[in-house]
């Protein structure tokens, strides 16, 4: 599968994923969570997808150039992705308690599973044996 069609099937999933998250999670906080957390669950998956696809695409763009470096790459974008948002609650002055944290976590690792499945794919196909 050549670079850009790799790209594309990431976008497509990516999508349809975090849109069938977005709306299950949103029934499921109106259903069972008196607190309205609406605003903080669409910056959640805004944010979290929006990250996601940017690393996500990099990382299939430069898999042929930097092919030693992608597993660094992986991590260096989570990292940073949980740093931002913790930068951000910090600037907007709030409070991490449970149900905010879990309107994070889950479209992070819905986010972060479709990441490792496509960057595990990318990394399978290196054949690093060639090279020496």
């Amino acid at each position: 599968m050549n670079i850009k069609q790799e790209a594309l099937k990431f976008l497509l999933t990516i999508i349809i994923i975090l849109i069938g998250g977005y709306f299950l999670h949103q029934f499921l906080l109106t259903t069972y969570f008196p607190k309205d957390l609406t605003s903080i669950l669409k910056f959640s998956y805004k944010f979290n997808g929006g990250i996601t696809i940017l690393f996500t695409l990099t990382i299939i763009l430069l898999s042929k150039k930097f092919k030693d470096q992608l597993g660094f790459l992986f991590m260096a974008g989570s990292f940073l992705k949980i740093s931002l948002f913790l930068i951000w609650s910090k600037l907007q002055n709030q409070a991490l308690d449970k149900s905010y944290l879990l309107t994070f976590f889950i479209p992070y690792a819905i986010c972060l599973i479709v990441e490792i499945y496509f960057v595990s794919r990318i990394l399978n196909r290196i054949n690093y044996k060639k090279d020496k």
